[in-house]
């Protein structure tokens, strides 16, 4: 809840699943689905299933691999894609979560994680930075 909250405070969080990478001059860019909106801003129309793009800089090790799912949390930036819509840069101040899937939740060393991120996931959705 420190890095939503106050470090530096996040503009967006979204549960998302990467549904393919591209190259494009010098970025990665990730089109994702919007499994659910946790906050948002500035990209008022978005809602479940839709698609976004997540950029970040080719130079950046990191890298998000299709068919995952993440929690995908940052600032707002300026940028829009094609269609208009607001676009994502990822940088040194976005935090990405790997979501495990149900059956690594189900085994006892990644239980307690699970139940945490369950646990922030819904009460940042529901309450944001009211706590």
């Amino acid at each position: 809840m420190n890095f939503a909250c106050y470090s530096p405070r996040v503009h967006y969080a979204f549960l998302v699943r990467v549904q393919r990478e591209s190259q494009e001059s010098a970025f990665r860019v990730y089109e994702v689905k919007i499994k659910e909106p946790l906050q948002f801003t500035t990209d008022s129309r978005i809602a479940v299933e839709q698609i976004r793009r997540f950029v970040v800089r080719a130079a950046c090790k990191t890298r998000l691999a299709a068919g995952k799912e993440y929690l995908l949390m940052g600032r707002d930036g300026e940028t829009r894609d094609s269609n208009d819509r607001p676009q994502y840069l990822l940088d040194k101040n976005s935090w990405i979560e790997e979501l495990p899937d149900s059956r690594r939740c189900k085994a006892t060393q990644y239980r307690n994680t699970c139940g945490q991120l369950e646990s922030f996931t819904t009460s940042f959705g529901i309450n944001g930075c009211r706590i």
